[in-house]
């Protein structure tokens, strides 16, 4: 009966939540948005790959239509995969919104749509732990107002975007289904899971999986220990949706997995700080309170410069406040959880010191991360500090539920939390993202090329390879403008990729050199052009080549299809084009299994009036 009391006034609070929601959305519009762009009308500096991508991935749109996909960008280094990268994310809402707006318009469109998702899932989460309406509040704008996801918007990391589908992901695992309808409600929580999961996948979000399956764990396990229930259901629904989800991404997948076993990324050194209670400090402090500049010179064994953006994960200190007076509460009444939720509360401590553990630093232990599959081609494991930012804002939902306080309480407590965490927001000191800092790339080139491009419906070919020369006329390899040449047909022959590694050092440039695409040059196997095939780098062995390799001079039509931003004639071995099918035939069949599952469910199972 209680549990069921505690879903009824979740379920009554949908009303004031969708009330809160503008006032959270005008937060973040004050704290971030004057930096999309910022005063001088900049961006952050890892713009200057997204915009440029974007912009090609409008120009496919344009040239071929909506159900063609750009497995390959001429723009860049003569020639890059696309959708064969892990960040690849041509199936994303920023890259959806700029075949109708410009680029930057498609950015803050995007802000608002994310932070709108993870506070409404966020919200249905906190109803499947039973929470009060005041206490889902407090969760859901928490979780809006992570810095992790506003601060990698505004410095451009557009991949990041899909962590805010994290808690309706979660909202999945859980609940019960009512008499005769166990198979459709099953049906719904795995297929949405499962769509949740594809839409990070593709959506380039594959480097930040790893951490939010972490974080799934650690919500079910809150949830076990919260209403005293098994983890098996979740824990099921967990595999089923992530095994259904990894289908439909198998396209995608097999070929990420065939171009990173192509192009190593495992040379740099991974960092961490020289014990694990330094490291659980500097966890506790991003969390809670944001980033310190002693963060990145506390770093031993790192081989890149740390910035900012890269200890962004606060919720602010509204949460801490909140956690730490329930902890009291329990210390003094000593309220420990029943035996049966000993086990889950064992595993959830196990499951938090697992970020610690990687970040700590170790020259044995370090060489051991270095050799396990996915991990040894990171140059920080500092992203998994972003496990802890949805249990933590469920905790602190938690928390004011179980505060012994009178109930007409909460509302006031949860208007304070989201002040004070809003307060925190705008006295933050943002100016590295200004332009005088991180925020230093142009996008004008880039936004003026697709205003052209929607006016005239024409897409200007890439025509040369082409280096961008500082005032002294020497080669400028680090300049944010290197690759808008795409807008007047160039191709960057020194392009920022982090597929080749930040300084390229992956990147086989062979005999690639400025001048024109179409230039012949000798070689053993004969005449071939300047401009680099690149299906080699995905599947070599199928189309008989080897990485980095360019188009031979005898395949020149197929290189100015290539150059156009049109599809040309390349191989996929036989298990790629099995695991195309699988996802062609899964979308729209998981898609229609939804829609008949929530028609019974809601439907056909509903009770009749007499």
């Amino acid at each position: 009966m209680r549990r069921a009391d505690a879903a009824a006034r979740a379920q009554a609070g949908w009303p004031v939540a969708i009330a809160c929601l503008p006032l959270v959305l005008l937060g973040l519009a004050a704290v971030w948005l004057p930096y999309l762009p910022n005063p001088a009308g900049k961006l952050g500096a890892d713009y200057s790959v997204w915009l440029p991508d974007l912009l090609a991935g409008t120009y496919w749109h344009i040239q071929n239509g909506v159900f063609s996909v750009p497995w390959f960008n001429p723009a860049q280094c003569g020639g890059v995969p696309l959708q064969a990268d892990p960040q690849g994310a041509f199936f994303s809402l920023p890259q959806v919104l700029t075949f109708v707006v410009p680029p930057v318009r498609a950015l803050q469109i995007s802000f608002f749509a994310y932070a709108t998702a993870g506070y409404v899932g966020s919200f249905c989460l906190a109803r499947c732990f039973g929470l009060s309406a005041a206490a889902g509040v407090v969760a859901a704008t928490l979780f809006a107002f992570n810095s992790f996801f506003a601060a990698r918007l505004v410095v451009g990391h557009l991949s990041f975007l899909p962590f805010m589908l994290l808690p309706a992901t979660a909202a999945c695992l859980f609940g019960r289904s009512a008499a005769g309808a166990a198979l459709p409600g099953w049906i719904l929580r795995c297929g949405s899971f499962a769509l949740l999961f594809g839409l990070m996948t593709e959506g380039g979000m594959l480097v930040l999986l790893p951490p939010c399956m972490l974080s799934l764990l650690m919500v079910i396990a809150l949830h076990a220990i919260a209403l005293r229930q098994t983890a098996v259901v979740p824990l099921v629904r967990l595999a089923a949706g992530t095994l259904l989800g990894l289908l439909l991404s198998a396209g995608k997948l097999a070929a990420v997995l065939s171009l990173m076993a192509q192009v190593p990324r495992d040379a740099y050194k991974l960092p961490g700080y020289l014990n694990a209670g330094e490291t659980l400090w500097i966890a506790l402090r991003a969390l809670f309170v944001g980033p310190a500049d002693d963060m990145q010179t506390h770093l031993a064994n790192a081989s890149v410069l740390f910035e900012r953006h890269e200890f962004e994960y606060s919720i602010g200190p509204a949460a801490l406040v909140l956690l730490a007076g329930y902890a009291a509460v329990c210390w003094r009444r000593r309220l420990w959880p029943a035996r049966p939720q000993r086990l889950a509360l064992d595993v959830l401590v196990l499951l938090l010191l697992i970020p610690i553990a990687l970040n700590t630093y170790g020259a044995a232990w370090t060489g051991f991360l270095k050799m396990l599959p996915v991990i040894r081609n990171s140059s920080s494991l500092l992203r998994w500090f972003a496990a802890y930012i949805l249990p933590a804002t469920v905790a602190a939902g938690l928390a004011l539920d179980r505060l012994p306080i009178l109930p007409r309480l909460r509302w006031p407590i949860a208007g304070a939390a989201g002040v004070a965490t809003l307060a925190a927001l705008l006295i933050s000191d943002h100016t590295a993202y200004g332009a005088q800092g991180i925020g230093a790339y142009d996008p004008a080139p880039i936004e003026a090329a697709w205003h052209a491009a929607h006016a005239t419906g024409r897409v200007p070919p890439v025509t040369d390879i082409a280096v961008l020369k500082d005032a002294a006329g020497r080669i400028d390899k680090t300049s944010l403008l290197r690759q808008n040449g795409m807008a007047q047909g160039q191709s960057q022959l020194f392009c920022y990729d982090p597929l080749f590694g930040y300084r390229l050092e992956s990147f086989p440039q062979g005999a690639l050199h400025p001048g024109s695409v179409f230039e012949q040059t000798p070689s053993p196997s004969g005449p071939v052009l300047n401009l680099k095939n690149p299906a080699c780098y995905v599947f070599p062995g199928a189309n008989e080549c080897k990485p980095g390799d360019p188009f031979a001079a005898a395949d020149i039509d197929q290189a100015r299809r290539f150059v156009s931003y049109t599809p040309f004639s390349w191989r996929k071995p036989v298990w790629a084009l099995a695991a195309d099918w699988v996802g062609y035939i899964l979308w729209p069949t998981t898609i229609l299994a939804l829609m008949a599952a929530f028609w019974i469910r809601f439907i056909a199972l509903r009770p009749r009036r007499a």
